[in-house]
């Protein structure tokens, strides 16, 4: 990664494999070359966990501030119970209106625990070859 402290590039080194796993499941919309650009450049943000990590996204619409969890991976307790309080944190710090999630089903069950809703189904279709 460009532009990272010495801690902060041996914590990605740490637990990229932990993203480079959230990324196996995915829809397949970036690499883990565009995750690294992507914080390098600020656009993403990067949270290392001792067992986990998770990136996010400050997203601006028109009537919120939103914080998005793009990938996590690794321990999912301590995703949720240590990760996760961090999140909202920085997200209200931010000046987010709130936080949300991009992943799999099975998420739904979990989040649902911690007070979040089921928003939205994502369903995707690839259009080119």
């Amino acid at each position: 990664m460009q532009n990272a402290t010495p801690s902060a590039a041996s914590e990605w080194t740490r637990c990229r494999h932990f993203i480079e796993s959230a990324l196996a499941r995915s829809p397949g919309f970036e690499s883990i070359d565009d995750i690294e650009r992507a914080i390098a450049e600020g656009r993403y943000q990067f949270w290392p966990g001792e067992r986990c990590a998770a990136i996010t996204e400050i997203a601006e619409f028109p009537r919120a501030k939103m914080l998005i969890v793009l990938h996590g991976g690794g321990d999912l307790v301590e995703l949720i119970d240590a990760l996760e309080p961090a999140l909202c944190a920085f997200a209200r710090a931010a000046g987010c209106d709130g936080i949300m999630g991009l992943g799999r089903k099975g998420w739904q069950r979990v989040c649902e625990t911690r007070g979040y809703t089921f928003g939205w189904l994502a369903m995707v279709k690839m259009l080119k070859n």
